[in-house]
């Protein structure tokens, strides 16, 4: 199985958001160095835990200081810019790094606070569809010029919860991204194959080969206690009080052991945990290998939304060592 990173560039406690980018750097070489197949950043906004504002700058740092790694964006927010904008943003990064730049694009508006910083709103599914569309047209097209021109790009990466957007991306012919870390569905492992079955279907009706990747988020333990503090790290952090700015770094262990879940926030914990997995080495690795057997996976995206770039750079060895195919290791 092939295996990419979707990374926050985590400002730890102790850390300032440059080291945090910079950590991101790090973590990206050591899983060129593993075999990884991409390694993405995603946007987020008015969050001080983290530092990946920019994915579009972040890609272009990253493409500066690996080799050979695919790095995109998971992904860049639509509502926030016009698709002019992200196809010369991508177009450029194309001509500079051919090969090895990934697109992938989202509609999270964010909250009101970043909306209104960013002066957008929310779209309508019809508005987000005709933007895919024309960004599409503006990458791959003639019409409009898009410097520089000569560059090629790689298809389009939709993410997607739904089967709006699992339709979505096959009508366009591009690559799908289900985010099993993004869904609080009970019944979140039908939902996902209901959609990557929809993906599948309908791309090779049109006889397209197609591409996903399911991402998750990952927590592993050098033993079960440790796999139970990572995972009280999330369960303080997923909770999303006051619009993620509760914490001005990302929970330690000691302190998401010191805060205190009310009893309203335990439903919410419940919930949050089918966002993850979690456990020693074992357990997570036994996990992940049922859930791609259940997916029908040729690749993961593995979210190492821990505490300490030591702990992220632990995860990704275990997994390049206990999941990823000898031909990627080479």
């Amino acid at each position: 199985m092939k295996l990419s990173i979707l990374d926050y560039a985590i400002v730890d406690e102790g850390k300032t958001a440059i080291e945090a980018i910079e950590e991101s750097v790090e973590l990206a070489r050591l899983a060129e160095k593993l075999g990884y197949s991409r390694f993405w950043m995603a946007e987020h906004h008015q969050v001080p835990a983290l530092a990946s504002s920019s994915p579009e700058l972040l890609m272009l740092h990253l493409l500066q200081n690996t080799e050979k790694i695919q790095i995109g964006s998971g992904g860049i927010m639509i509502p926030h810019y016009a698709p002019y904008k992200i196809s010369e943003w991508i177009k450029l990064l194309s001509a500079l790094y051919p090969n090895r730049v990934n697109l992938g694009i989202g509609n999270n508006p964010g909250t009101k606070i970043v909306q209104k910083l960013m002066d957008t709103t929310p779209i309508t599914r019809d508005e987000y569809n005709d933007s895919c569309k024309e960004l599409l047209e503006l990458l791959t097209g003639t019409e409009t010029l898009v410097q520089p021109p000569e560059a090629k790009v790689s298809p389009m990466w939709l993410l997607s919860t739904s089967e709006k957007s699992a339709n979505l991306a096959a009508e366009l012919g591009q690559n799908y991204v289900y985010g099993l870390f993004f869904n609080q569905a009970i019944d979140y492992i039908e939902t996902a194959k209901r959609c990557l079955n929809t993906y599948r279907t309908k791309m090779r009706e049109q006889q397209k080969t197609p591409q996903d990747v399911v991402a998750i988020f990952i927590a592993i333990g050098e033993d079960e206690q440790e796999a139970k503090d990572l995972v009280r790290c999330l369960d303080v952090w997923l909770l999303g009080k006051k619009e993620f700015t509760e914490f001005d770094r990302f929970p330690s262990i000691k302190t998401a052991k010191d805060y205190v879940i009310s009893e309203a926030d335990i439903e919410k914990v419940e919930k949050n945990r089918t966002r993850l997995v979690w456990g020693t080495k074992d357990v997570v690795v036994e996990k992940l290998k049922k859930l791609a057997a259940e997916f029908e996976l040729e690749e993961l995206m593995c979210i190492p939304l821990v505490p300490t770039i030591e702990r992220r750079k632990n995860i990704i060895e275990i997994l390049a060592k206990e999941l990823m195919t000898k031909k990627e290791k080479n």
